[in-house]
């Protein structure tokens, strides 16, 4: 499996990844990004640096997770909830034409996945300032949105954060601070707004679900974020409580087992208990 964007060197795009082995300690991380006060962008970056072992040949360094497009973030954080065993979610809606309320699945290994387009991670534009070059948003653009306080400046903000060449300008040129983002028109943010979407990849952050009842077709919100919403913190702890009474092991110790053999270990506790565990990490 491949990035659905990747990471542009010399020329050359790598959409390569891999997770570390899902031991405690990546688990830890993710319970503690989850529990920040930290806007969401951040919390993002914290997770995949702690969760990759390599991303398009790179060290998953947090301004390299961070220069991340938002698509193959959200693609990645997606997959780190399918290797922790939460691929599958039920959701219960109910129906706006009869009302009745129903139950659906969503499997996030199956979510779809819109390829980068056309000369990503760029997209060149036609605006009344000249022919421009943007970049298509990443997780630090999203931090730094993150940061405003008037939503109003979001959309300005960004065009200026993704602007990386102006008309007759290389793109390695630094710009001119007399460069104003006000200067584009409407209609060059729309035009901005819309080669960005048709070069960025993307994922499905909703799905159609039909009432069972009448057949109505209902849009469902996904959070490709899902996995820092799970409350992983108090189920590792509680893990690592059960592990160091029964065998006296160190949190250390119990950290660094990885999660199959670490549930492996609380399966045959529950077992010498006469106890069954059934759904854990679910």
């Amino acid at each position: 499996m491949r990035l659905p964007g990747g990471i542009l060197r010399d020329g050359v795009r790598r959409r390569d990844f891999a997770f570390r082995p899902l031991t405690g300690v990546v688990e830890l991380v993710l319970a503690e990004a989850a529990e920040e006060n930290s806007p969401m962008p951040a919390r993002v970056t914290k997770a995949l640096a702690a969760a990759l072992e390599h991303v398009g040949g790179e060290l998953p360094l947090p301004a390299t997770v961070a220069a991340l497009s938002v698509g193959d973030r959200q693609f990645l954080m997606a997959r780190l909830a399918v290797e922790f065993g939460l691929g599958e979610t039920w959701f219960t809606a109910p129906c706006r034409r009869c009302g009745e309320r129903f139950d659906f699945a969503v499997d996030y290994r199956n979510l779809p996945v819109k390829e980068a387009g056309p000369g990503y991670p760029f997209a060149e534009v036609e605006t009344s300032l000249g022919r421009c070059r943007f970049r298509v948003p990443s997780g630090a653009d999203q931090e730094i949105l993150a940061g405003l306080a008037d939503d109003r400046a979001a959309i300005p903000c960004l065009v200026k954060c993704c602007l990386v060449a102006l008309a007759g300008r290389r793109v390695e040129d630094p710009l001119p601070s007399g460069d104003r983002m006000e200067a584009f028109s409407p209609g060059d943010v729309a035009r901005i707004e819309a080669a960005l979407e048709e070069a960025a990849p993307e994922v499905a952050v909703s799905v159609q679900a039909a009432c069972p009842a009448c057949g109505t077709a209902h849009g469902i919100d996904v959070d490709p974020y899902r996995i820092l919403y799970n409350r992983l913190g108090e189920g590792l702890l509680r893990e690592i409580h059960i592990l160091a009474s029964t065998y006296h092991w160190s949190e250390a110790e119990i950290l660094g087992l990885s999660l199959h053999r670490r549930r492996r270990y609380l399966d045959l506790i529950d077992e010498a208990r006469g106890m069954t565990r059934s759904g854990r990490g679910t």
